[in-house]
């Protein structure tokens, strides 16, 4: 049997890694389309609202309440904005993930690699070791035929 690679537990443990890495890209990718519905979602009900004001407008215009209108237009468009910067930030965190994500996976096939290689070499060292005793066992038989002639 061959040595053991000794490097399998850094192996080890930069596949974890690799791994809540991935968990963690999940989550912020969840995380952010969550934040995007939430965005589409004010942005259509201030559309919708909208909508139902100038409709109201063309069928009473006295009865139009702008003061109540404008003030919550007002709120809505706050809360978009502020919604809009989550969404951006959650975007920003995401990109870092896929960053860090990236890095774990390179580091974990450069262990790999490394792992492969020695796996390599071990069983190049076993052919060899093996032919060897394979070789002399063929020398020593020839040398008793020949010992016998």
């Amino acid at each position: 049997m061959g040595k053991p690679f000794k490097l399998q537990p850094i192996l080890d443990l930069a596949e974890q890694e690799a791994e809540k890495s991935a968990m963690r890209l999940g989550a912020l990718t969840a995380q952010q389309e969550q934040l995007d519905l939430k965005l589409q979602l004010l942005m259509r009900y201030r559309e919708e609202y909208l909508e139902r004001f100038r409709k109201t407008l063309r069928e009473n215009p006295r009865n139009a309440a702008f003061g109540n209108f404008h003030e919550f237009m007002n709120k809505l468009d706050t809360a978009i904005d502020q919604q809009q910067a989550s969404v951006e930030q959650a975007r920003q965190q995401v990109a870092a993930g896929k960053h860090e994500h990236l890095d774990r996976r390179r580091r974990v096939k450069a262990f790999g690699t490394l792992a492969e290689r020695h796996q390599a070499a071990e069983e190049r060292d076993a052919q060899r070791s093996e032919q060897r005793a394979l070789d002399e066992l063929t020398g020593n038989q020839f040398s008793r035929k020949a010992g016998r002639a």
